[in-house]
């Protein structure tokens, strides 16, 4: 399937630079880069919400895409959306991207979630159906709630000595406990064989940290068990992190 080039009006309505778009990569959205802009589809509320909000957060230590407005103000134009480009690519520097975690953690604490979609996806089906399993290793977790990032790992940019920058804030479904978005990153980075197992011993002082792990890769299953385009080979992988985590967890009762 060929992907859709960002269209020349959307680029005119954003005041960008004339040019030929290139492919920005997975930490863009797949969208496209023209000059110092990246050009991504707009999916859902959300959207807007995540615009306004890098347009003024600061996170400690932490580079953030700034979005860019259209010659209007809107954030969003015919289903596109713009931001700032940042030099940078994907790393497997899983245990970085866990402080980025904590500290966007600590710079979500006091904002609003984003409005309810209008309509349910998949990710928040997964979500509220990892949040609903009763099996008997879960336990209630304790502490505040908070919005964070679903996605934080295919977001956060390498480059050089350079701070660490995060292109997009993909945010809960809902409201979760204030380390879940360290603990998708491990989870993730273990799923993709990113990172080894000690991991889980070199962030274990983090609170809660074996429940929100637990529910982070019930997750990433019941992402993979509705995605349309999912596949046996990340099943399997999901089941060795899943299997993992219950097992740590059995040890410790």
């Amino acid at each position: 399937m060929i992907q859709e080039t960002v269209p020349a009006h959307v680029v005119a309505a954003f005041q960008g630079e004339v040019g030929l778009p290139e492919p920005a990569g997975h930490a863009w959205d797949n969208g496209w880069r023209v000059g110092s802009v990246v050009y991504s589809r707009a999916s859902g509320v959300a959207a807007g919400w995540s615009a306004k909000l890098r347009g003024t957060l600061q996170i400690d230590g932490v580079r953030l895409a700034r979005p860019v407005r259209s010659t209007d103000g809107r954030f969003v134009v015919a289903g596109w959306k713009a931001s700032t480009w940042i030099d940078g690519d994907l790393s497997r520097r899983v245990d970085e991207t866990v402080l980025v975690a904590l500290r966007l953690a600590d710079a979500l604490a006091e904002q609003p979630a984003p409005p309810e979609p209008e309509q349910a996806d998949l990710f928040v089906l997964a979500d509220h159906r990892a949040w609903e399993e009763t099996s008997p290793e879960y336990r209630p977790v304790a502490g505040p709630m908070q919005v964070g990032h679903a996605d934080l790992l295919t977001c956060t940019l390498y480059h050089g000595s350079q701070a660490p920058a995060v292109t997009d804030l993909v945010p809960f479904s809902v409201p979760r406990p204030r380390g879940y978005t360290a603990a998708l990153v491990i989870v993730d980075g273990l799923i993709a064989g990113a990172v080894d197992d000690g991991i889980l011993d070199r962030f274990r002082h983090l609170p809660d940290l074996d429940q929100l792990l637990l529910r982070a890769v019930s997750y990433r299953r019941h992402v993979n068990d509705l995605h349309p385009r999912s596949s046996s080979n990340a099943r399997a992988h999901i089941r060795r992190v899943e299997d993992l985590l219950v097992s740590r967890l059995a040890d410790t009762i």
